[in-house]
């Protein structure tokens, strides 16, 4: 997934970033003859917030009239229920709630109703709480009424990014991994954009387009805009076994608070129980540490919503760095000086939900403004449509007979909590992963009860064997997080008196 720089760096448009933003610019723009690239900093695929979220496809109540939230999530809510059948990534119909505690929250669920109406969301009804229970047993007693959406629904979020940008890369799209943007490339009048300079050399293209999320000031103040500014908070989860998973079978949210939608229970796409997030304003844009008090706070939060939440049946815990704007809404603009930079900054919640119609917003916003500059030639060999890799675990019988049949490496099994395959795993690799981690995202394996502790070593001897290197260059996600430092006992002989040098 890394391309060449040499031979690749001249473009019409640049994309910094690859989450769920930029890689459905990069999908949307691929429709188009234009030669688009996307840089992305990271060697995983997604990496930042849309690669640490719950995953919720949103119903569009939560948002203001006439924000750019209001317009663009209740849009892609829509857009999502087509796509994930184009792009074949897994998106489930579960719905969700808002439930409240008393009157005070009651008549905020009310104003939520009259939101959404006015945003254009549709199946919402509010409920008593008993209604509630006849379909939740689990939640709260506590909870006295909730407003029921029917049209959210919850994504596997790595499948999505990264079917978006695996169909891109199909119809021609350049993606350029571990390529970090250090400054931007201007004409000699600096009125317009002509390019950037990252670790990797320079990418030459007249648009740039500023997905870079909790980056996205930074790279704004590159071409002299510092009209927002990104406060990175950071948020705390919890995932739980698939045995508890239908502990919840929808989407709970609390009623929201100043600091977001607060924290949510959800049964995920593929079947586990998700609680979180946390909300945590920092200076640093990288940590993405987990801490006691915040786990406590996560799981106090959830108790709320869903008491009895066996705490020993937690798998694995993670945080995630959202970007919170000064702005309070999604930034969204085609800058006049230089001309060709456009920042897509701010897409926090509900940016996932969002991002599929912020990309046709943004590919017109290059029509209007830079029309002149680069030609929108619909391209006749553009294909919509993409597989991802099979699913080993949901495949029938026979199914999982006939693939065995015609490969050996399908009846391998290399993890046996999620049903994965040694054949899924080269197919990864195949379509470009590069890490452990990148591996896990495409396929699952590391993700269930026994978190990577049996199959990590045979991923990190099939990456090993398809990229043709040592096992000791391969690592978790990138850098220097080796997986392996020496071979066995080698460190033990070099102590020995007399040990070869």
């Amino acid at each position: 997934m890394v391309g060449s720089v040499k031979e690749n760096g001249n473009f019409d448009v640049l994309i910094i970033g690859c989450g769920i933003v930029g890689a459905t610019i990069a999908r949307e723009l691929s429709r188009y003859t234009m030669k688009t690239a996307v840089l992305e900093r990271a060697s995983d695929i997604p990496f930042g917030a849309s690669r640490a979220n719950s995953s919720m496809i949103h119903g569009g109540f939560d948002d203001e009239p006439g924000s750019a939230k209001a317009k663009f999530c209740p849009a892609g809510n829509r857009m999502y229920h087509t796509l994930c059948e184009e792009l074949d990534f897994k998106l489930r119909k579960f719905g969700s709630f808002v439930c409240a505690r008393g009157e005070s929250e009651e008549r905020h669920l009310k104003k939520l109703y009259e939101q959404g109406k006015a945003n254009g969301t549709v199946g919402m009804e509010i409920i008593s709480g008993q209604k509630l229970r006849e379909k939740e047993p689990n939640t709260s007693p506590e909870i006295t009424a909730a407003l029921w959406c029917e049209s959210g629904a919850i994504v596997n979020n790595f499948e999505a990014t990264l079917a978006f940008i695996d169909n891109a890369r199909q119809n021609g799209v350049s993606l350029y991994m571990e390529t970090e943007v250090t400054a931007i490339i201007f004409d000699e009048s600096r009125s317009s954009v002509r390019g950037v300079s990252t670790n990797r050399g320079n990418f030459y293209a007249p648009v740039i387009i500023n997905a870079s999320g909790v980056y996205a000031d930074v790279i704004s103040r590159m071409v002299g805009d510092d009209s927002f500014i990104i406060h990175p908070t950071r948020g705390e989860y919890f995932i739980f076994d698939k045995a508890v998973g239908n502990f919840v079978t929808s989407f709970l949210f609390s009623c929201p608070s100043k600091l977001g939608k607060g924290i949510t229970v959800t049964h995920t796409a593929d079947d586990n129980l998700l609680i979180g997030p946390t909300s945590v304003e920092q200076d640093d844009r990288e940590n993405r540490n987990t801490t006691a008090s915040g786990l406590d706070e996560t799981f106090e939060g959830a108790a709320r919503l869903v008491p009895g939440i066996p705490r020993n049946m937690a798998i694995t815990t993670f945080a995630g760095v959202r970007a919170n704007i000064s702005t309070g809404d999604f930034y969204i603009k085609a800058l006049e000086r230089p001309l060709g930079f456009i920042n897509v900054a701010g897409i926090k919640s509900p940016g996932f939900t969002s991002a599929p119609a912020i990309a046709l917003y943004v590919t017109e916003l290059i029509r209007e403004n830079l029309g002149d500059v680069v030609k929108f030639e619909k391209d006749p060999a553009f294909v919509p449509e993409r597989k991802h890799i099979p699913r080993f675990i949901d495949l029938s019988a026979g199914e999982r007979q006939r693939l065995a049949a015609s490969d050996p490496k399908w009846g391998q099994i290399v993890c046996r909590c999620e049903s994965v395959t040694e054949a899924q795993v080269v197919e990864a690799i195949r379509r470009g992963a590069r890490t452990v981690a990148a591996v896990k995202l495409w396929v699952r394996p590391g993700t269930g009860r026994c978190q990577g502790g049996f199959c990590a070593p045979r991923v990190v001897e099939i990456l090993a064997r398809e990229l043709g290197v040592s096992p000791l260059e391969i690592t978790r996600h990138g850098g220097n997080s080796h997986m392996l430092t020496s071979r066995t006992k080698e460190p033990i002989l070099q102590d020995l008196p007399g040990a070869p040098l």
